[in-house]
């Protein structure tokens, strides 16, 4: 038997809460500048700006300063390259602030995303064969064309978490498809793992449906052999009570790794059926992050980028038309509010693995647990990103 299903993801923005901004100040002789700035990739700072001025990199001073939010939009060194190239023009020290609506007119936003999933069952309906088939702008060839080029065309960036290293299937496909359209794509918190990993787990629920069998024995069944990851399953399975029924609520469980890092999440949600609004009330998350060495820092980190996952799973939604981003503020371009947060219950597994990293697999989870918890609900599948009212209204209706 074979299974099949599609998926999409619109483009998204950073939404960094401070704008993009840099202070330079080229020297008299053109050969040499400081450099004021938060980056994420100050190396590349160094690199852009010596070319500029036609010097070298040792000859570029950075002032690192705290980020504003990041997300990967400050990888991207252009705010530093105008502000060196005004600099070097005045003679004088040029600080550039963009204003919210120029930052977001140039956005480098998450690529927009198509998946065509298909699956096989043997005779006795266990999982065999799987095909994951991903359609979008590469991220590597316009934010790093250089290791685009060095791999043969592999997106490093854009085709992240497609793979599948701790299901035991026997048979997996990963392939990606370059939709060339000139779009400006860069890196966003989860990179591709994003979207891939909220194709895979909703994906794994429907297999799961067909098969007959419980979503979280499913994903138990899979890691039996993996004994992290199934330990990061069962454990966010007994903080949320999972066998508990919840009246009017539904809930929905999702496995995600990112780079050695493996989390598990379960959130509680209700639908406003009239009005298509997910509201979640809950949600649970466990993480193995091999030793932690700041294990508060952890749990900032992972709690912080739940956060980021809700407002990406439930509301943000970059719109391009005519080459052009249609948003130009937050107030076309909402984000995640204090009044529709969760209550969040974390809980680091004890580990002696090496340390891995943080920053990003906390939003994995988050889109497929809130899509899986609602077909639980109401029968119905949220196979589009963001799950947004009038889109759920279109599905749920």
């Amino acid at each position: 038997k074979t299974i099949e299903a599609t998926y999409w993801s619109e483009h998204a923005y950073h939404a960094q809460m401070e704008p993009m901004n840099c202070l330079a100040k080229v020297a008299p002789d053109g050969q040499s500048a400081e450099i004021w700035t938060g980056t994420q990739f100050s190396f590349l700072a160094t690199v852009v700006a010596s070319g500029i001025l036609k010097t070298t990199p040792d000859k570029i001073k950075v002032h690192q300063h705290m980020l504003g939010g990041g997300f990967g939009r400050r990888i991207a060194p252009d705010i530093i390259a105008q502000s060196v190239v005004l600099s070097n023009i005045t003679k004088l020290p040029v600080k550039l602030v963009l204003s919210r609506e120029d930052d977001m007119a140039a956005a480098r936003p998450r690529p927009l995303t198509h998946h065509v999933m298909k699956a096989g069952l043997d005779d006795k309906g266990q999982l065999i064969g799987w095909r994951h088939r991903l359609v979008a702008e590469n991220v590597d060839a316009v934010a790093a064309p250089a290791r685009f080029q060095a791999t043969g065309g592999k997106d490093y960036v854009g085709w992240n978490g497609s793979d599948l290293p701790h299901y035991a299937i026997p048979h997996t496909l990963a392939e990606g498809v370059r939709e060339m359209r000139g779009t400006r794509v860069a890196p966003l918190r989860g990179i591709g793992a994003g979207y891939n990993k909220f194709v895979i787990e909703s994906f794994l629920d429907e297999i799961a449906f067909e098969r007959r069998i419980n979503p979280l024995a499913m994903r138990l069944e899979l890691t039996q052999s993996d004994a992290r990851a199934n330990a990061v399953i069962r454990t966010v399975a007994e903080m949320s009570d999972w066998n508990r029924k919840r009246k009017d609520r539904g809930l929905g469980i999702a496995f995600a790794d990112y780079h050695g890092t493996l989390s598990a999440g379960v959130a509680e949600v209700s639908l406003n059926r009239k009005t298509g609004k997910i509201q979640v009330h809950h949600y649970w998350v466990a993480v193995d992050t091999g030793l932690p060495i700041q294990p508060i820092n952890v749990l900032a980190q992972l709690e912080g980028a739940v956060v980021y996952g809700l407002s990406l799973a439930l509301i943000e939604e970059l719109t391009i038309r005519n080459g052009s981003v249609v948003q130009s503020n937050f107030n076309d371009y909402p984000v995640l509010r204090m009044a529709d947060m969760p209550e969040i219950h974390s809980q680091i597994i004890p580990s002696k693995a090496a340390p891995t990293g943080m920053g990003e697999v906390g939003v994995l989870a988050v889109a497929p647990a809130i899509s899986n918890a609602i077909f639980q609900l109401s029968g119905k599948r949220l196979r589009h990103l963001p799950m947004s009212p009038a889109r759920v209204k279109k599905v749920i209706t």
